[in-house]
C-alpha cells in the first residue's frame, strides 16, 4: 500500500503595496523620506514629523519646495489614518 501525501497548494504572496512617497508635483516627483502604500496613506504613522500652519499639514519637498499636504481619514476599520492628498506650490 502507498500512502500519499497531499499537499495545500499555497496561495501565491501578495506583494507588498509600500512605496517611497515621491512629491505630488507632476514636474517634480521628488523622494521624501516616507513610505506609503498605493493611496498614499501613510505605511508608518510619521504625520508628526509633518509641518503645519494652522488646521494644515504638509510634507515639504526638498527638491521643488512644495507642500505636500496630509488630510486625516478614517480606514474600512474606522482607524485613523493619514493620506498624502494633493501638492501645493
Amino acid at each position: 500500500m502507498i500512502d500519499t501525501v497531499q499537499t495545500a497548494a499555497k496561495a501565491p504572496a501578495k506583494a507588498a503595496d509600500i512605496h517611497v512617497l515621491r512629491c505630488l508635483n507632476p514636474d517634480c516627483r521628488g523622494f521624501l523620506a516616507y513610505e506609503v502604500d498605493s493611496d498614499n496613506v501613510l505605511y508608518v504613522d510619521l504625520s508628526w514629523t509633518a509641518e503645519s500652519d494652522g488646521g494644515k499639514r504638509w510634507f515639504p519637498c526638498p527638491r521643488c519646495k512644495g507642500k505636500n499636504v496630509l488630510e486625516e481619514f478614517r480606514n474600512d476599520k474606522g482607524q485613523k489614518k493619514q493620506r498624502v492628498v494633493r501638492w501645493e506650490a
